[in-house]
């Protein structure tokens, strides 16, 4: 059975590597979209991956989403190094919550499963000249909420509540389940 991952992330690709031995990467070019309440577009986006690859590769497509949200603002990718810098200054001393979109489509048999896995994290005060130099190292660069929970902004982390797999971009344990859904044992 040939398992596809719906991404061209290096983060998907190496949390997928940690519970899978062999899997394909072929990435979606579909546009992700960008309205509707959060939980319902992440799942949009995910599903919107797994179809747009299955038009070219058969099997068990794997795809997912994820999006921040501090207060009523949703934060996707940064689009600048200012954009970047405001929203991890909005994310200073607050609770925040990932929200990642996950899909399953078997080509083969035609079901598809999707879920929603949402994790609170808390960031400790940040200084201005901290976050600058987090920046600076472009880790926040193409991140949802402009960081990297296992990179260095780890140390930003006051705490968390849910799957912190997640936070990178890849619910490991509710994507094992929705596998095991569609006859894929890991």
């Amino acid at each position: 059975m040939t398992l596809v991952l719906a991404s061209a992330s290096p983060r998907r690709r190496e949390l997928l590597a940690r519970v899978v031995d062999d899997f394909l990467i072929v990435p979606s070019r579909c546009d992700e979209p960008s309205d509707g309440p959060p939980r319902e577009r992440v799942v949009r986006a995910a599903s919107a991956k797994v179809r747009d690859v299955a038009e070219r590769r058969a099997g068990v497509i794997v795809g997912a989403d994820t999006l921040v949200i501090v207060g009523e603002e949703v934060l996707g990718k940064p689009r600048s190094r200012d954009e970047a810098r405001r929203m991890l200054e909005g994310l200073s001393g607050r609770e925040h919550r990932v929200v990642t979109g996950v899909c399953v489509l078997s080509t083969w048999t035609g079901v598809e499963i999707q879920a929603v896995e949402e994790t609170a994290v808390r960031f400790r005060d940040l200084e201005l000249e901290e976050i600058e130099r987090y920046v600076d190292t472009g880790e926040a660069d193409d991140k949802a909420g402009a960081y990297a929970i296992q990179g260095r902004a780890a140390a930003f982390v006051d705490r968390i509540r849910g799957d912190f797999h997640n936070v990178m971009g890849l619910p490991l344990c509710r994507l094992v389940l929705m596998l095991r859904e569609v006859g894929v044992r890991v």
